[in-house]
């Protein structure tokens, strides 16, 4: 599925103000660290998000730039320190940071980026109680995101991880800053406080939705098109949704338990291991139940967006839900 071309066109214009904000500082080693995975693109999803609603709810799109860009850079914060965690080598089709450059200097332009993503949102042109409300939503969302972290590297030795703990986990690392950039946007276009409401829970479902079909994609999906190598989440014992519901229904003992047991967090897992731990999930229906999840979050969420008046930009973001339940990359 493509995105409608008034997405393309908002993600260009997030390019231009995002590339202008990162542009700073003395240290040149740092700089390009920082502006290494902006500069691969992405579908900017989380301000083309906060920007889409500000319009839909207000026609105040263009206010919502600089929240868009200052969550897009603390997205980017989170992925570097994500990459170093996971130690994976690839990132958007280019080498992740700690690898062309080295561990400590990731570590510092993650925290540079976290930096600058605040200075970007004090542009946000609102009244200050306004603005206050969006600076605690995204100082909340990032203690929220760094939970879901530790959530989420606990569960790698964790034998028995819960579908309900997954959900919390993925909402937290993943659904919360869709939402934060959803309510931030109703917030700019001066939204009722049941349009903030209901479109700040719109994104929190699709962010779940669409982090569940970022599981399918680990495992199914083209290398060439994630820009992540297939598989690398079993190699790193990723407790996806697709591995809870599995564990959950594999009997202990059994010859196809023990050959995911054999794959799972196994970092020299050959490619034929993986490969039959992936029959394995395959055979357990586990990949198709998560299929069918993400798609029950999809419609879930683009119920919420009842709350706004019919527009073009309303059909964008049920679009926007289709897209990232159902993307290929």
């Amino acid at each position: 599925m493509e995105f409608p071309r008034e997405i393309i066109t908002i993600a260009k214009d997030v390019d231009k103000s995002l590339m202008t904000y990162l542009d700073v500082g003395k240290h040149e080693k740092l700089r390009q660290a920082m502006k290494h995975y902006p500069e691969a693109g992405g579908k900017r999803m989380r301000p083309v998000m906060a920007i889409l609603v500000a319009e839909a709810v207000g026609k105040k799109g263009s206010k919502a730039m600089p929240l868009g860009c200052a969550l897009e850079i603390i997205h980017n914060f989170t992925l570097i320190h994500d990459d170093v965690i996971d130690e994976d080598p690839v990132r958007r089709g280019r080498p992740t940071i700690h690898v062309l450059f080295d561990v400590p200097t990731a570590i510092i332009a993650g925290d540079a980026l976290f930096a600058i993503g605040f200075e970007v949102l004090s542009e946000t042109d609102v009244g200050l109680d306004d603005l206050r409300t969006i600076f605690r939503s995204v100082s909340e969302t990032v203690f929220l995101i760094a939970e879901g972290q530790q959530m989420d590297v606990d569960f790698e030795n964790t034998v028995t991880v819960k579908i309900e703990e997954y959900v919390e986990m993925v909402e937290k690392k993943t659904a919360v800053l869709f939402a934060c950039a959803a309510e931030g946007g109703a917030i700019i276009g001066g939204g009722t406080k049941k349009q903030i409401a209901d479109m700040k829970e719109y994104a929190r479902l699709m962010g779940i939705g669409f982090q569940i079909w970022d599981d399918v994609l680990g495992i199914k999906g083209d290398t060439k098109k994630t820009g992540k190598p297939v598989g690398s989440d079993i190699r790193n014992g990723k407790r996806t949704m697709i591995i809870v519901h599995a564990m959950e229904h594999l009997a202990e003992g059994s010859k196809d338990k023990k050959i995911l047991l054999a794959a799972l967090g196994n970092e020299k897992a050959t490619d034929a291991q993986v490969s039959e731990a992936i029959r394995v999930l395959e055979k357990t229906g586990s990949i198709e139940y998560v299929h069918t999840e993400a798609l029950r979050y999809a419609a879930e969420a683009k119920q919420k967006l009842d709350c706004l008046k019919p527009s073009r930009e309303k059909d964008i973001l049920a679009a926007f839900v289709d897209f990232a339940v159902g993307r290929e990359a």
